[in-house]
């Protein structure tokens, strides 16, 4: 029971989850404030069980590195006498047994004394010495199984603690992808980035702590190899050739023989084992095949299965936001630039009425000024006629039809400007009066022609009289 019970309190599983427990209750009470060890070590549930394994490996390479520790200082000093130039019958065993449990009593067990004790029940129990040689190497070589034996706790955590961490970015991609939401992308974001910070960090945690937990069991498996090669030399240099057998020849000679036959029996066992070991190694080699090639399959089909639902997610995501900015554009179109485009339109209507306007203003304004201009070569005809009019002498007669004449062209002069802003029809009606003016003084030069045929030459003294007519017309034309 008291063994049991020690056995039980020396359990690297207890002492791990002991220390799992110790860490996390620091990690969550904040007596750890690193931020790092919360994100990587407290985010998900799967963080929890890879650091429960991982300090179950550790406690358990632990114990093993102090028990080495502790077994290669057992091996300091010899244990028996020295050897003797005489070999010692195998009587003496007895007495090395009972040193044997004295030592042990003192310094504890160790491989050493149970490798010690092996090989001396086995010449106490019939072995011969020069068997010995073969036990001690059968002995070494259960001793190296045992220890890699004691390794398989450890080697199933790091086999283990990948698996966990690939679990982690399954449920953490999972976990984003059953958030996606294109409809609602402020949330889905921040959940689709959560559910990959999971995936991603299980994954780094796991290959982090097997990383370490993988050269923790190659630093220990190297100091167990060389505690038992140590013990395998001290064991060969405590027994080998210490002891002679007391048998007689006959009896060697029928040992030999079984052994013969052992030897020939163990031969067939070993080749059918071999043959079967070859056999099952084939199968094996088979299944494992097998399963890759299925493993490969299933995750090449989930692999195509992600990108198919992502790839419509995306593209669906993409026809709505496409929609979205339509129907967005066409709202901007129609609220802001159409407005604007209408009032461009009015202000270009305006800008070509305004153009038409300017346009008929501009040839009405020629039209008067082709009408000053004919008024100004209506002036200069005037005054040559003015001056026939002195010549010939006719001036009464003259000056009433030069009066009337000049009134009518100002009064159509006069009316004008006026029919020029209120009609269209200015060009026209200008031509009208300048053919009339111009018609009137071919009449009064007709008039002066015919004056100047039939009247006598006019005297000095009349001359004074055109001067003050042309006075007079001045006048008239300045009015």
């Amino acid at each position: 029971m008291k063994k049991q019970v020690l056995g039980f309190l020396a359990s690297p599983i207890l002492w791990g989850l002991g220390a799992t427990f110790a860490f996390y209750f620091a990690l969550n009470g904040g007596l750890i404030a690193n931020e790092t060890l919360v994100r990587y070590c407290a985010g998900h549930p799967v963080e929890y069980a890879t650091v429960a394994m991982f300090c179950v490996g550790l406690c358990d390479l632990s114990f093993k590195l102090f028990r080495s520790i502790r077994e290669r200082r057992a091996l300091d000093g010899g244990l028996f006498p020295p050897k003797r130039a005489e070999k010692e019958p195998l009587a003496n065993v007895d007495g090395y047994l009972q040193t044997l449990e004295k030592a042990r009593a003192v310094r504890g067990d160790s491989t050493f004394l149970r490798r010690l004790r092996d090989a001396l029940d086995f010449l106490r129990y019939g072995g011969s010495p020069d068997d010995l040689d073969q036990e001690l190497r059968f002995l070494a070589d259960d001793a190296f199984d045992r220890r890699e034996t004691e390794y398989g706790l450890v080697k199933a955590f790091i086999w283990a603690i990948p698996i966990l961490g690939f679990l982690g970015t399954v449920l953490g991609i999972t976990v984003a992808l059953g958030s996606l939401d294109l409809t609602q992308l402020e949330t889905t974001g921040d959940m689709l980035a959560a559910g990959l910070k999971v995936a991603f960090d299980t994954t780094a945690l796991a290959l982090g702590l097997v990383f370490v937990l993988y050269f923790l069991l190659y630093f220990s498996r190297r100091q167990d190899a060389a505690l038992g090669a140590d013990v395998s030399r001290l064991v060969d240099a405590e027994l080998k050739g210490r002891f002679i057998a007391d048998e007689t020849q006959a009896a060697v000679d029928a040992r030999q023989t079984e052994l013969d036959a052992t030897r020939r029996v163990l031969a067939t066992v070993a080749e059918s084992f071999e043959e079967t070991t070859r056999k099952q190694t084939a199968l094996w080699s088979e299944a494992n095949a097998a399963v890759a090639q299925k493993s490969a399959e299933l995750s090449l089909d989930a692999a195509q299965r992600f990108a198919t639902a992502l790839d419509k997610a995306l593209r669906d995501g993409c026809d709505g936001w496409a929609q979205t900015l339509a129907e967005t554009q066409r709202r901007f179109v129609e609220e802001s630039l159409r407005p604007a485009l209408d009032a461009a339109a009015q202000n270009a209507a305006r800008l070509d009425a305004l153009e038409e306007k300017i346009a008929r203003e501009t040839e009405a304004l020629g039209a008067t000024l082709r009408a000053c201009a004919d008024v100004a070569a209506l002036e200069d005809r005037l005054a040559r006629s003015l001056e026939k009019i002195a010549e010939v002498g006719a001036f009464e007669k003259t000056l009433n039809n030069l009066s009337a004449t000049v009134c009518l062209l100002n009064s159509r002069l006069a009316s004008t400007p006026v029919a020029s802003s209120a009609a269209d029809a200015q060009p026209r009606e200008t031509a009208r009066l300048q053919a009339e003016a111009f018609a009137a003084l071919d009449a009064l030069e007709n008039d002066l022609d015919a004056s100047n045929v039939v009247a006598p030459t006019p005297e000095p003294p009349a001359a004074p009289a055109p001067k003050s007519t042309r006075s007079t017309l001045g006048k008239k034309r300045s009015a």
